[in-house]
């Protein structure tokens, strides 16, 4: 390389790296905007989002129900394989969905019902407590009577009014908004499923037609891939040691007749979808409602149950699911959650590990082809 191209080389990397700098403080500068934005058009596309998430959960028994269909003996349901595995996951839904509607959901409306009237009389238990217990104690140099009363204030402050009830009002619309949402998911979710080679070969084209060098296409599939792995990994092994959770959970907490076992051990379910924090966070949330509600005495009874548990599904259950791991430490995991969670809510938490997973297999991936260059110009 001459001195002229060497030369001329410096400065377009000089220009990439001011124009680099410029769009990250224009883009700090106007991140609210773009959050909102970026927030909007999730809301947007949630439908469609929740329909790769649960294609992602229900593909491997799709893929098992259609294999068996594929060795039937019946011509007819043999060259229909994926068909009729697509209805079977279906009916197997509206089966899944009725008997949560009929079931499930009237316990969980009755034990949030249940708890948020009976959350006054808790409170002033507890503000009791704190109002007898000696000067010396630690509880009191904390001040928790003071704080609990200011807090207890403001909720009914803001929601025991016309303007509150309104904003409840509101809540709930949101919510069956977000239903019809994660019901339409499912139908799209099932399509996916039944298309989903022709979908992969419409990718496969547009990849071929953008990047005609083929070390650049066999780069952008190798991502695609590893993309696609890990939110397989995460999204399949996570909902079902989810739904492992929420039913051992539940079973142990209605076995100690602990109140509102159905709906802490959803707590316990969902949180479970947060790597490394979701488990102490949810055993946290457990102990906390059931400490308020039943007492010191019951938390000691479930907390070496819960505490067991957590260790054996982190250990061996879980591991047996997962079987290939994110690979990703914990320091990523807490920041990623945090991140996510400030600007894009509850699915922002869930699907920050994977997408946090998968920009560090990419920056790795690429860290080591650019050394793996510079050493063979080197050589």
């Amino acid at each position: 390389m001459n001195k002229d191209s060497s030369e001329r080389t410096k400065w377009i990397q000089i220009c990439l790296i001011a124009i680099l700098l410029i769009v990250i403080y224009k883009t700090l500068d106007n991140l609210s905007q773009i959050t909102t934005a970026i927030s909007r058009f999730l809301l947007v596309i949630s439908p469609l989002l929740y329909g790769v998430l649960f294609a992602y959960f229900f593909y491997t028994p799709h893929i098992k129900i259609e294999k068996l269909y594929s060795k039937a003996k019946v011509a007819f349901f043999a060259k229909r394989a994926r068909v009729f595995s697509t209805l079977t996951v279906f009916l197997l839904l509206i089966l899944i969905i009725a008997f949560i509607g009929i079931v499930i959901v009237p316990i969980m409306i009755s034990s949030m019902a249940d708890l948020a009237g009976s959350l006054p009389i808790y409170i002033a238990q507890i503000l009791d407590f704190l109002d007898n217990v000696p000067e010396d104690s630690i509880w009191s140099s904390l001040n928790l009577a003071d704080v609990l009363r200011d807090s207890s204030g403001d909720f009914i402050n803001q929601y025991v009014n016309p303007a509150g009830i309104e904003q409840v009002a509101k809540g709930i619309i949101n919510v069956a908004g977000e239903v019809f949402n994660v019901l339409l998911g499912l139908v799209i979710s099932l399509y996916l499923l039944l298309d989903r080679k022709r979908i992969i070969g419409f990718f496969k084209q547009l990849v071929t037609s953008i990047f005609k060098n083929e070390k650049a296409r066999s780069t952008i599939r190798r991502y695609l891939l590893h993309i696609n792995d890990v939110l397989f990994t995460f999204i399949a092994s996570k909902g079902l040691d989810s739904i492992i959770n929420f039913v051992v959970v539940t079973c142990m907490l209605l076995i100690f007749n602990v109140p509102y076992a159905f709906l802490l051990g959803l707590i316990a379910g969902l949180f479970n979808f947060i790597p490394y924090l979701g488990s102490l966070i949810a055993v946290i949330l457990i102990c906390s409602i059931t400490l308020i509600t039943d007492g010191v005495s019951k938390v000691i009874q479930i907390l070496l149950p819960l505490m067991v548990f957590q260790q054996l599904d982190g250990n061996f259950i879980e591991p047996r699911i997962m079987k290939s791991s994110l690979k990703i430490s914990p320091i990523l995991v807490i920041i990623a959650v945090v991140v996510g969670g400030e600007y894009f809510g509850i699915l922002g938490m869930f699907l920050a590990v994977p997408i946090a997973a998968v920009v560090k297999q990419i920056l790795v991936e690429y860290a080591n082809s650019s050394e793996s260059d510079h050493l063979e110009q080197q050589g």
